[in-house]
């Protein structure tokens, strides 16, 4: 089992996994953004990527601090 630290450092390290710019698609060595893909099924993929990104994003910022705090308790 992690300890409080372990799971700050995994989410951190998550965290800097999603700061790196991916995609599905690409051209050459640039990831595409879905506003670049004329493909309808392509940009959905995108899109919904996109989505689902903003929607996991905020609990891996802000947990970290708060198991720190509740572990400085």
């Amino acid at each position: 089992m992690l300890t409080t630290e372990g799971r700050a450092e995994l989410l951190e390290g998550w965290m800097a996994f999603r700061r790196q710019p991916s995609s599905f698609f690409s051209e050459g060595d640039r990831p595409l953004r879905a506003e670049e893909v004329e493909d309808p099924f392509r940009r959905g993929i995108l899109t919904i990527a996109r989505a689902a990104g903003r929607t996991e994003l905020p609990w891996p910022r802000r947990t970290p601090d708060t198991l720190r705090a509740a572990n400085d308790d």
